[in-house]
């Protein structure tokens, strides 16, 4: 027999890439099992108020329709075990538009919202709390008994002001960074069935476990009961991180008996899904003559909106982050999340980074503009080292981070060693700049977390090794680089692996599919239990690369053809100023992903209008696994951070949303989108699988504070609200 390729580091399309392109891929929401009924959500249409009746007489009495749910029918009415994660239905009072008071389910789609428009409802408005601001002001209407703080987080490692006093240029500045859509392509929805007291879900998750967990608490039923199958999904990038469609799923097919598919609209899903959180945020930071960083202090306030979801965590991620990639001794941190009535703000992709990101990186921008320095090769001598303590809480970093070569790199590009001749190459009214920015962001759930992946492996006696692993995959194929990892490490043809995720009826609870940990830690669980397989081999001297097809007869024979293993990721092995009963709290990484991006800008000085016609990205990911992969899943990133930077917000008056669907919420879309350079620095994480470590949010981070160095080098003014749009633009112009 041949001893096949190495597949780590070679491009591969996705394990069901032929589906996919073709529309024959069956995705959770495409399901109409036999028999099955049509569930429907009715939803608050005001921010906040009192619920002082719910009639439903007239929907249950509806033809056609087999149940209407309201919140005395949920056995636990909590999505979580604290009164903050909110309600499954709303009982009391309502908080935020869109916020779920009831459940139908019926023969089909039209009968299940007619029966939703005769529930008669009786609400008696409330004060609204529309900011962050009103919910600190002294009379505030408290959102919840503990008040209108979800979360506060607080770090100092000296005084900064102290360590600045000498410097010759000290910044102050305020950026507010918007609220996000996903806008996955997929919108939530899926189905459910009952089957002998089993409840399965199809429903996108990137949390499994969690909605296992979370279905088997609102239905008061053994968590052994409930299967989740999370894939196909149409997309994710954190939307699907705690959504509660899963739970009204289970419900309804519990309260019929019968199959029930709920699929949301767009507009659905701009009311009721959950967004990035809003940011303001404040810089105090000093810079000596040569551009040398002497201290920063940052200051941040988020709108999680009415429930916890995701709030305390993403700022713990800002507050780790709001040094940037740069190494200077003294630093601060302060963020405060507050309840508000707005729309709920959850996980999204970069997980708060990309708003005390646009904080530092302008501030950098423009100490090079102020001093004089090349705003590259600034960022390269500010550049936090592999091996170094990190800015805040001085725990120290593996050797593997290469910001400095990502940097380097992008200096010699032509696209940033072209930038001056590109510019004067400008028309009127056009004005052209070239913007850079750099970041890092930490792979994981962080030092203390106990964060940790798991998979099992059987060979059958054909040789064919079959995994079952995690993290799930929510579009970007995770299932294809676990098949590689597996055959480099076992030596047998890829085609006689299969990988299974995200079905937490086979595959083992492996966290979340976030934080930029899908390739390394589910990557090292699949190399680790392959490894098993492969030390047992060699002990009962069996020739699996060579005969896998005797050697999986023999192990059936044994008894020894299922193997599993658990990675724990690691915690940083100095954990700097961290106290060690805080671990958890803070919870510094280890591992950090690195990218830099070079952006080119033309503006319209008489409209406003801004244009993105070249990008280059440079991704310190150590070992790419699926190059093809990285690369895809770094233009999507650009993207995202590019809507983020000149398009996307969404906006609400008074509670009420404003953008309320992609008619008047703007994504790119193929015309918006630039040519884009990706590359790959030469680096290898140690512990990684192959070296390899996670890159997918990173990409998205330094995009927005790339595109307002570009317009400060375009037309001299840097702007400080996101995003960019034409109006905001000509205000900029005006000012300047």
């Amino acid at each position: 027999m041949t001893i096949p390729q190495t597949w780590v580091g070679r491009s591969r399309p996705s394990v069901d890439a032929g589906e996919i392109v073709t529309g024959a891929l069956e995705y959770v929401t495409d399901r109409f099992p036999d028999g099955v009924l049509h569930g429907a959500v009715l939803r608050s249409a005001v921010p906040h108020a009192r619920i002082d009746r719910i009639d439903v007489t007239a929907a249950r009495s509806l033809p056609g329709v087999h149940c209407v749910l309201v919140a005395d029918d949920v056995p636990v009415n909590a999505l979580g075990p604290r009164e903050v994660d909110g309600p499954v239905l709303a009982e009391t009072c309502v908080r935020q538009v869109g916020e779920a008071i009831a459940l139908v389910a019926a023969d089909d789609e039209d009968t299940a919202r007619r029966a939703l428009a005769t529930i008669e409802l009786e609400l008696a408005p409330l004060p609204v709390v529309d900011s962050p601001t009103a919910a600190a002001a002294p009379d505030a209407p408290q959102l919840h008994p503990t008040g209108n703080v979800s979360g506060r987080i607080s770090f100092s490692s000296g005084d900064v002001e102290q360590a600045i006093a000498p410097a010759v240029l000290v910044l102050r500045r305020n950026v507010t960074t918007p609220s996000q859509e996903h806008v996955a392509i997929d919108t939530p929805g899926g189905v459910a069935a009952v089957e002998d007291g089993v409840v399965t879900i199809w429903c996108g998750s990137q949390n499994p476990g969690l909605h296992q967990r979370k279905v088997a608490r609102a239905l008061e039923i053994d968590i052994a009961d409930v299967r989740m199958i999370a894939n196909p999904v149409g997309g994710a990038f954190g939307s699907r991180n705690d959504d509660p469609m899963p739970v009204y799923l289970a419900l309804l097919a519990r309260a019929t008996g019968r199959p029930v598919r709920v699929h949301m609209t767009r507009e659905e899903t701009m009311a009721a899904g959950a967004k990035r959180h809003p940011f303001w945020t404040s810089i105090a930071i000093g810079f000596d003559a040569t551009g040398r960083i002497l201290g920063s202090s940052v200051r941040a306030v988020a709108d999680t909106g009415p429930v916890i979801t995701s709030g305390p965590n993403v700022m713990k991620t800002s507050g780790e982050m709001s040094t940037g990639p740069y190494r200077f001794p003294v630093a601060s941190f302060d963020g405060t999340v507050y309840y508000t009535n707005n729309a709920n703000a959850g996980a999204f992709r970069g997980y708060g980074v990309p708003q005390v990101a646009f904080a530092i990186e302008n501030a950098v921008t423009e100490a090079a503009h102020t001093l004089g320095l090349d705003p590259m090769q600034m960022r390269i001598d500010n550049a936090l080292r592999g091996g170094e303590p990190h800015s805040l809480y001085r725990h120290r970093v593996t050797d593997s981070l290469a910001v400095r070569a990502t940097l380097e790199q992008a200096a010699v590009h032509p696209l940033w060693t072209d930038r001056v001749s590109w510019q004067a190459q400008a028309a009127w009214p056009w004005r052209r700049g070239t913007g850079v920015a750099t970041a890092i962001k930490g792979v994981g759930m962080g030092s203390g977390t106990g964060d940790a992946a798991r998979a099992r492996l059987e060979i059958d006696g054909d040789g064919h090794v079959t995994i079952w692993a995690g993290p799930n995959h929510t579009g970007q194929s995770i299932q294809t680089t676990y098949g590689q990892v597996a055959a480099d490490v076992l030596q047998i043809p890829i085609e006689q692996i299969d990988v299974r995720v995200g079905d937490t009826g086979v595959v083992p609870e492996s966290g979340p599919t976030a934080a930029s940990r899908s390739t390394y830690a589910g990557g090292n669980a699949v190399r680790m239990v392959c490894d098993e397989l492969v030390r047992r081999c060699s002990e009962l001297e069996l020739p699996l690369q060579l005969d896998p097809e005797g050697t999986g007869t023999k192990l059936v024979e044994l008894g020894e053809a299922t193997y599993e293993q658990t990675f724990v990721l690691p915690d940083t092995d100095d954990i700097g100023l961290v106290p060690p009963e805080d671990l958890a709290k803070y919870g510094p990484h280890r591992v950090y992903g690195a990218c830099t991006q070079a952006v080119r800008v033309e503006l319209n000085t008489l409209t406003g209008e801004l244009r993105v016609p070249e990008l280059l990205c440079v991704v310190d990911c150590g070992t790419a696994i699926n190059p093809a992969a990285m690369i895809g899943q770094a233009e999507g990133g650009i993207l995202q951070g590019l809507g983020l930077a000149i398009m996307e917000e969404h906006r609400l008056e008074g509670g009420v949303p404003v953008t309320t669907s992609l008619e008047n919420y703007l994504i790119p879309t193929i015309s918006d989108t630039p040519v884009m350079h990706v590359e790959m620095v030469d680096s290898t994480e140690d512990s990684g699988p192959f070296g390899a470590k996670g890159m997918s949010e990173v990409v998205v981070v330094p995009t927005p504070p790339a595109v307002a160095a570009a317009v400060m080098d375009a037309v001299g003014v840097l702007p400080q609200t996101l995003p960019l749009t034409p109006e905001r633009v000509l205000s900029l112009l005006e000012e300047a």
